[in-house]
């Protein structure tokens, strides 16, 4: 369920303080990738040429925002996932979410159908794309709805996550089942809000984790992204809300 108006009003403001605090400090600088990336959710644009470059990329941004993940997909392919949320928090939901690549005479365009009807989301073709947007698509979703069940801000959300990510997790070499075989795998997993000194405002979803799974072996690379809030409450018991995007398939571009 939404947060409360009082809680809504709480946070706003809250947020709206802290921001203000860490603007009027030196910050730790925003790495290139992270910002290109926040800066697409937030569907704006940046010029690379623009963007920070004395915070180096740490290997999970690496991974996850400058990696060609793209690069095996020649002509003109849909990339398709998809999506299921569980949990006790809310209604299940099954949705999709399906990515145009065109790669021809070496320029390479990426058309995003984000979910669909009411849940779609608008975001903006990606032009000399290398990162798959399925990654972008299911962040996206997640801060949004972050937004709506705390009442907070959606650059608090997108903030938090930046900062896991060039705290620099680890990136885990895993072997995961994927259609009937074992391949090999790259896991990051990130708590962006545990230690938040806000957490207490929206102590309920705080504990809340995401983990990114990626194989070569997969076309876009991108394998599966979670995002889970455990119910603190009842540690061994169903989760509040679990959330997945699953890599499904590739296939041939419909033609117009």
């Amino acid at each position: 369920m939404p947060a409360s108006p009082s809680l809504a009003r709480s946070l706003a403001h809250e947020f709206a303080v802290e921001e203000s605090v860490l603007s009027s400090k030196p910050d730790r600088p925003l790495s290139r990738l992270s910002a290109c990336v926040f800066a697409l959710a937030s569907l704006t644009t940046v010029p690379l040429v623009a963007l920070a470059e004395e915070q180096p990329i740490t290997e999970a941004e690496h991974v996850l925002f400058v990696a060609d993940h793209l690069q095996s997909i020649q002509g003109k392919q849909t990339l398709r996932y998809a999506f299921h949320r569980g949990g006790t928090l809310d209604k299940d939901l099954d949705d999709s979410a399906e990515f145009e690549v065109s790669d021809t005479s070496g320029k390479r365009t990426v058309e995003t159908r984000c979910m669909t009807g009411s849940k779609k989301l608008e975001l903006p073709a990606i032009e000399a794309a290398k990162g798959n947007p399925a990654l972008l698509c299911f962040l996206e979703r997640d801060i949004r709805e972050m937004e709506r069940l705390t009442g907070g801000k959606k650059w608090f959300f997108q903030k938090r996550i930046r900062l896991a990510l060039a705290d620099g997790p680890e990136v885990k070499p895993i072997k995961v089942n994927f259609a009937g075989t074992e391949i090999s795998a790259k896991e990051i997993r990130i708590t962006p809000y545990a230690k938040d000194s806000l957490r207490q405002k929206f102590e309920k979803y705080a504990d809340k984790y995401y983990i990114f799974r990626l194989s070569d072996a997969v076309p876009g690379g991108i394998l599966e992204v979670d995002a889970v809030i455990p119910d603190g409450a009842k540690p061994e018991g169903p989760k509040l809300m679990e959330e997945v995007m699953a890599f499904s398939r590739l296939e041939p571009a419909k033609k117009n």
